[in-house]
């Protein structure tokens, strides 16, 4: 380090005497000879500065390996989990209302199920929808539990539901959003069944009133 700055304040006061002289020296200092010296000690300072800036300090080592900076590393490295989301697909959703096929998603996020639910809700992309997949749910509405669902796990059974108000045109609409929510929560492995109800706690397209997937808890 004391080498390098040495080198810099010699290269320095080696270009300050060379413009002195050029400027009010007596001539005795040939042009050509003078931008030979410039050259060198323009050369020689550049170099001492490189050589300096790539050197790491000890602070910086130092930090590097320090448990916080391993924890920035292991953050910034950690793995992406994929998911899988259903979605109606055409034209085979058209003659089949339960078809859906599923599009990859990826996130750091470690609840995955809840991850997988909003990117149903989220809708297929521009490039998917070319290629057949149409959205299966759409909310409408403000939140009756501060966010578009609630989701739960107990025994086996995921009880999903919405928090603001999901239109339906009639059993088309429902039987693909049962299909679509069905299929991306069962499969996570821990999930055996799946419970779908609506802002009012009532079934999903249970036209009965009797609630009947409620039966699905015992």
């Amino acid at each position: 380090m004391l080498h390098n700055r040495q080198s810099i304040l010699l290269g320095s006061s080696l270009l300050s005497a060379l413009m002195f002289l050029g400027t009010f020296g007596d001539g005795r200092v040939e042009s050509a000879q003078f931008s030979k010296l410039s050259k060198f000690a323009t050369i020689s300072t550049t170099q001492s500065i490189q050589s300096q800036s790539i050197t790491p300090s000890s602070a910086e080592l130092t930090i590097s390996q320090s448990p916080i900076g391993q924890l920035y590393s292991q953050a910034n490295t950690a793995t992406l989990n994929k998911v899988k989301v259903f979605f109606p697909r055409n034209p085979k959703s058209n003659n089949n209302l339960n078809y859906v096929e599923p599009v990859i998603r990826t996130t750091r996020n470690q609840n995955l199920a809840r991850f997988a639910v909003e990117q149903l809700i989220a809708g297929p992309t521009r490039a998917e929808r070319q290629k057949g997949w149409v959205p299966a749910i759409q909310l409408q509405g403000s939140s009756n539990c501060g966010s578009d669902f609630k989701l739960s796990m107990s025994k086996g059974v995921a009880k999903l539901q919405f928090c603001r108000i999901m239109p339906s045109a009639g059993i088309g609409d429902d039987a693909r959003a049962t299909s679509s929510l069905t299929a991306t929560l069962k499969q996570f492995t821990n999930v055996k069944s799946v419970i779908i109800l609506d802002k009012n706690g009532n079934c999903l397209g249970d036209m009965s009133g009797d609630n009947r997937c409620l039966s699905n808890q015992r």
